[in-house]
């Protein structure tokens, strides 16, 4: 062959392979299997060198003590300094007490002193049950006993609402000077100068990666909150560095990682604390989020990355403009739940160049990640081309039986189906080893509903994640529906998510929250909407049902009932609070502020007494 034919058919193989590997991602595909083995193995080696400590407090001791452990509010430690409270605070806890394998209860708002407490808790053994600061009297005495703590710490602005005749200690290491201290004898006011001078430090309890680590409560949000028993395999898990950071260690370390979020939220504790330690980062923590602040904490403690949930960039966007807003250091985003119609104008107006939005369950172990940044991944939460999906054995996307809500068995095998690519269904994780399950605390039969067994083979184990994903055409996972927010309507199945989003694409939303009402005279669920616009709404709702044809919404799933209203409220976590919306009346006098609609027919029509009057008549032609 000619060197000219020669330089001809390389270039020709070269476009070929170009065009293939475009086409089928198998370059992506090949580098996240590589990124796969590779971080298992770091995985292993982590555990490994831990030893017969496997716990938070083992990660601790493996740190350099000179690095920068904690920022908080302008205020910084290094490793070396905090561990000196967390082996005082340790050492009081045992002197009063408190013993391996039982729980204490962490009711601390996010501060050095609740960083401190979990630690402490760590090194003697202690499962750390943390709870979410915001609830109060009932639900509170609740998570309580659920947990099984005899024993309350707390922080001195959350000391008065703990119920019941629990040992209560409140502690202040610096962080709570602004507050009084609690006036109820019962409760044990700790300061640094009550914590012991240590001559000899004790040794840390040995722990294993099934013996459990802490409690993290579900949001409550379908019912009341249930204990995720995590253990330190799953700490472990999460401290291990990534492949994407550990490709390029000059770019992303050393880490500094900003947190607003409450750190009884599993995002928070375990890509802020737990990531922190298996990196030796720095956590960079705020007492509460501040959509005003937010960047200015960011600037100041000079973050590499920040946390993110929910609804919380969609406050940062539509927040006003601020100096901090690209005077930051941060090129990385991490976190969950950040819409498509959020994720360009965040990105753009902070100047974050990577956004990696990840999937994981608290509760189970099925994964996705996306890996990409910019608007390659948009709305996504992962990707697998042909060969990773023809590699893939631990995740996998199942179809649901509409009928029943729970995944499909084939009539004749009696296992359950894969779904098609671009077909919605719920995602699973393979159960490997039953010891190390994240299980509900005390609860065996939420535990139980979540696994699933002869799914594939006879013998196999899987865990159920609540969730509808769809693998689309190209690759790309995304979020489709938590399961439960599917409703019939008119005989058809209506995606509350997928309503969602198409509102979400009409000039003027601001928010939205789609769900079903139960309505007396009408079968199945009519779909309701609550929405916040920043347009005229007359102009709004008299465009909204023609609007929403042209997104291509279908006519069964266009919205019956509409509300028009200020603000959506949403918890801790930044989820919204369907369960409060379902219970407002839709009657207009009953509203407040709200201002409320019906369809009538392809007209949104105030919903005055007269309507809601042949609504509940059944007369209404919804």
């Amino acid at each position: 062959m000619d060197p000219v034919t020669s330089v001809v058919a390389a270039s020709a193989a070269l476009a070929a392979g170009a065009y293939l590997n475009a086409k089928w991602s198998i370059g992506t595909d090949l580098k996240n299997l590589q990124h796969d083995r590779a971080w298992g193995k770091r995985l292993g080696a982590f555990i490994e060198a831990l030893g017969d400590t496997v716990t938070l407090y083992g990660m601790l001791e493996r740190v350099n003590p000179h690095a920068e452990a904690l920022w908080f509010e302008g205020r910084t430690w290094t490793y070396g300094e905090i561990k000196k409270d967390i082996d005082r605070l340790a050492a009081y806890l045992e002197a009063q007490g408190v013993k391996k394998g039982e729980t204490v209860a962490v009711f601390t708002t996010n501060s050095p002193e609740m960083y401190i407490t979990a630690l402490a808790l760590s090194k003697l053994g202690v499962v750390a049950g943390l709870v979410n600061i915001n609830l109060r009297d009932d639900t509170l005495k609740y998570c309580l006993e659920v947990s099984t703590a005899n024993t309350v710490i707390s922080t001195p602005d959350l000391a008065s609402f703990v119920v019941g005749d629990r040992r209560h200690f409140t502690l202040n290491l610096g962080s709570f000077d602004a507050v009084l201290p609690p006036t109820d004898p019962s409760i044990t006011f700790l300061t640094s100068n009550a914590l012991p001078v240590l001559t000899v430090n004790p040794p840390p309890a040995k722990g294993t990666p099934r013996d459990l680590s802490a409690l993290i409560f579900t949001s409550g949000t379908t019912g009341k909150p249930k204990a995720c028993a995590i253990r330190n395999h799953q700490m472990c898990v999460t401290a291990t560095p990534t492949s994407r950071d550990m490709s390029n260690p000059s770019k992303y370390f050393p880490l500094r990682t900003y947190s607003p979020l409450p750190l009884f939220h599993g995002t928070a504790f375990f890509t802020g604390v737990c990531y922190s330690l298996g990196t030796s980062g720095t956590l960079c923590l705020a007492r509460k989020f501040s959509a005003s602040r937010f960047f200015k904490d960011v600037t100041e403690s000079k973050a590499t990355r920040i946390l993110y949930v929910g609804e919380l960039c969609r406050y940062l966007v539509t927040s006003p403009p601020s100096p901090y807003d690209k005077a930051h250091n941060c090129i990385v985003a991490c976190g969950n739940g950040l819409r498509g119609e959020i994720w360009e104008k965040f990105k753009d107006r902070f100047n974050i160049p990577e956004i990696r939005e990840f999937y994981r369950s608290t509760e189970g172990l099925a994964k996705f990640d996306n890996v990409a940044s910019g608007a390659w991944g948009v709305g996504k939460v992962g990707f697998a081309g042909p060969i990773r999906r023809y590699m893939e054995t631990d995740t996998f996307i199942v179809k649901v039986d509409e009928s029943t809500g729970e995944p499909y068995r084939d009539s004749v095998t009696g296992f359950c189906v894969k779904v098609p690519l671009g077909e919605p269904g719920e995602a699973i994780g393979r159960v490997k080893s039953r010891a190390l399950l994240t299980e509900y605390l005390n609860n065996p039969k939420a535990t139980n509903e979540k696994i699933m067994t002869d799914v594939f083979v006879k013998g196999d184990m899987w865990q159920k994640m609540g969730d509808l994903v769809v693998m689309e055409a190209d690759g790309w996972v995304r979020f489709h529906d938590r399961m439960g927010d599917t409703f019939r309507w008119k005989g058809e199945n209506v995606s509350a998510g997928e309503v969602r989003d198409h509102l979400a694409k009409l000039d003027g939303v601001l928010d939205a929250v789609v769900y079903g009402v139960k309505l007396a005279s009408y079968d199945g669920q009519a779909g309701a909407a609550a929405l916040t616009i920043d347009i005229p709404e007359d102009l709004f709702m008299k465009n909204l049902y023609s609007g929403l044809k042209k997104t291509g919404l279908p006519s069964y799933a266009m919205p019956r009932l509409v509300r028009i209203t200020k603000e959506i409220e949403a918890n801790a976590t930044f989820k919204k609070s369907k369960n409060d919306l379902i219970k407002k009346s839709w009657i207009q006098s009953e509203a407040g502020t709200d201002k409320l609609y019906w369809l009538d027919g392809q007209v949104y029509r105030p919903l005055d007494g007269t309507a809601w009057g042949g609504i509940e008549s059944g007369r209404a032609k919804l």
